[in-house]
């Protein structure tokens, strides 16, 4: 069974086109030589915490990744003109992207919100997330000190010759 909310037969009927046989663990490509191009961000909500002791960093971010699935697109003016579409991203391929300095045990950190899929099959996915991130922590210098802790992301399975990570700036999306 399939969850989502149409808004008019066109929506309904573009999504039973799109997914009829679309198989969410191929990567989207023409080809199988083809390396998809994911467009990676942070935007960082909140410092939730900083444990010394632990030298864990604990932070409330949205991860901003953004790639074209050649197999979600359509032409909008054959579906009323439906210009874009939210779906689960079970659905969906999406990028294998965790945080390989976690501290969090399960690297489960991140929302499942909708993939907002574009005619031109561009997808943007921006989860929301607690981030617990190892953190070399130096307080030789305390009160006076600077701390710098990296969040290191990549994706778990693919190498780059199949999916290919550039950074963004930070920015705050707008959806």
């Amino acid at each position: 069974m399939r969850a989502w909310a149409f808004s008019g037969k066109h929506e309904k009927r573009l999504l039973d086109d799109l997914l009829r046989n679309y198989n969410n663990l191929e990567r989207p490509t023409r080809n199988e030589t083809e390396t998809v191009v994911v467009k990676l961000g942070l935007t960082l909500q909140q410092i939730i915490d900083v444990d010394e002791k632990n030298q864990i960093l604990t932070t409330n971010v949205w991860l901003n990744l953004e790639w074209t699935d050649h197999n979600l697109q359509w032409n909008e003016s054959d579906y009323g003109g439906v210009s874009d579409l939210r779906i689960h991203p079970k659905y969906v391929w999406t990028p294998d992207i965790l945080m390989y300095n976690s501290a969090d045990e399960l690297f489960l950190s991140t929302y499942p919100t909708n993939v907002v899929v574009e005619d031109s099959g561009k997808c943007t996915h921006i989860p929301p997330g607690i981030f617990m991130s190892t953190c070399k922590i130096d307080i030789t210098w305390y009160p006076f000190d600077d701390q710098y802790c990296d969040m290191k992301f990549g994706s778990w399975t693919y190498d780059e010759s199949k999916v290919r990570h550039h950074l963004v700036p930070l920015r705050r999306p707008v959806l």
